[in-house]
């Protein structure tokens, strides 16, 4: 009888271990490596938790839970500084935040108060990144917060 209570015991534990290691690998992410018009290849990696997802095709899209929220599309690195230029003269251009994630130099701007934007200079490449989102401040910013953009 003791050897059952035991075995009943590890059982439990071993069932509440596992329960509990599942409940905390919640995080994933999804990745793609896309071949650009100037030779570069530029991975971009998603983290798809909470039903983020991407496509794969050109312009990209970021949805969560079905809606589409985002769309991002690559432009030489020279247009990046365009970007920032329109950004600093045209009135319809508000300026939210700029900086630098994972080693890139960003800017993001809320263009005739319905389009939320962020200019992306990829490290070390001649590409850069649009990722334009109409639905929502905070919604751009997830969406941006959640990618990962290297050269490959």
């Amino acid at each position: 009888m003791n050897k059952i209570k035991k075995l009943i015991t590890c059982i439990v534990s071993l069932a509440c271990v596992a329960t509990f290691a599942a409940g905390c690998s919640s995080s994933s992410s999804m990745s793609y490596t896309f071949s650009v018009d100037n030779g570069d290849s530029i991975k971009v990696s998603l983290d798809t938790s909470d039903k983020y997802k991407i496509t794969s095709d050109v312009p990209f899209t970021i949805s969560h839970d079905g809606e589409d929220l985002s769309q991002g599309t690559f432009i030489q690195s020279d247009a990046y500084e365009q970007y920032t230029n329109v950004v600093e003269t045209d009135e319809k251009a508000v300026l939210l935040d700029s900086g630098t994630k994972d080693g890139n130099d960003y800017v993001f701007w809320c263009y005739d108060g319905k389009e939320y934007n962020y200019a992306i200079k990829i490290a070390d490449s001649n590409t850069g990144m649009i990722l334009g989102n109409p639905v929502s401040e905070e919604a751009a910013k997830e969406c941006f917060n959640r990618l990962t953009i290297t050269k490959e």
